[in-house]
């Protein structure tokens, strides 16, 4: 018989969601003083004691990652790479994602504790310890699918596309690639937080093949071809790069780790399923 949680007392719904609403609030609140207090950090002393914030900081990480300040193009000769405002508020533009960022990092601790806090008494002591083994797991997944998009995919999508762009213009005419800051980071943001949460499928995939709550029948060769149709297109949502080339980088990242997630997983189901048969047969013998 299975042990029961720690608290016996079943609460209506209505408690539940004042109880869960309550948490949501002390969430929002810490964010915003995170934001406030975390933008304001000084970022380090320049070369003339100037304090700068440090909400200034990730944009030009970001960028410096992201945009080279020159780019060969296909053609060979290599062009220089211009920042340019977008518009007259995009420095506004730039602070609010920047602030955030900064928000969503400095309260991520206390909106985990709350959420666990939450869900903590309505689980049994097995469960706790299923959560506790691969919380870390998820969150290192989101955590290199974050890297992954800003190092990796971010680069090499803006980097395709001007190094194709030179080779449309009529000869004669002075090329300068020009770039706003706000477009780069907001797409960065973006693709980070898309493949933090892509690649957290993965995990969900193979712990559902393993513990038998997905049946590894579900996934047969058509299947997958379906599920790789799915990332190409969730690649081509995901890019702005007209060429495909984004869209086949995107959707290959996607798919490889749930094409290991399903082999992995079916292989575990599988195993899972001799070792539930071998205790049947030895209870029958005795």
């Amino acid at each position: 018989m299975a042990e029961k949680p720690p608290h016996d007392k079943e609460a209506t719904i209505w408690e539940h969601l004042e109880e869960l609403m309550i948490r949501l609030r002390r969430i929002i609140i810490v964010f915003i003083l995170a934001t406030a207090i975390m933008s304001a950090l000084p970022a380090g002393l320049g070369g003339e004691k100037i304090y700068t914030p440090l909400i200034t900081v990730f944009p030009k990480i970001i960028f410096r990652h992201v945009i080279p300040p020159n780019i060969t193009a296909f053609n060979g000769k290599t062009y220089p790479v211009i920042v340019m405002p977008g518009s007259e508020f995009e420095s506004i533009e730039i602070l609010t994602y920047s602030a955030v960022l900064l928000g969503i990092i400095g309260s991520a601790p206390f909106a985990a504790k709350e959420l666990w806090e939450y869900i903590e008494p309505a689980l049994y002591p097995h469960e706790k310890q299923f959560m506790k083994r691969y919380i870390a797991l998820f969150t290192a997944a989101f955590l290199f699918g974050v890297f992954f998009a800003i190092y990796i995919v971010a680069p090499l999508i803006y980097l395709m596309m001007y190094k194709l762009y030179p080779l449309f213009a009529p000869e004669g005419y002075g090329i300068i690639i020009r770039v706003t800051i706000s477009s780069v980071v907001a797409f960065t943001l973006k693709l980070a937080f898309a493949f933090g949460l892509l690649f957290e499928i993965p995990i969900a995939i193979y712990l559902a093949l393993a513990y038998g709550v997905l049946d590894p029948n579900l996934f047969s060769s058509t299947t997958m071809k379906y599920i790789f149709l799915g990332t190409m297109i969730t690649g081509a949502i995901i890019s702005p790069d007209p060429s495909g080339l984004g869209m086949l980088l995107i959707g290959l990242s996607l798919y490889a780790p749930l094409h290991i997630a399903v082999h992995l997983g079916k292989k575990r189901a599988l195993e899972r399923r001799a070792l539930e048969q071998a205790k049947a047969l030895l209870e029958e013998g005795r």
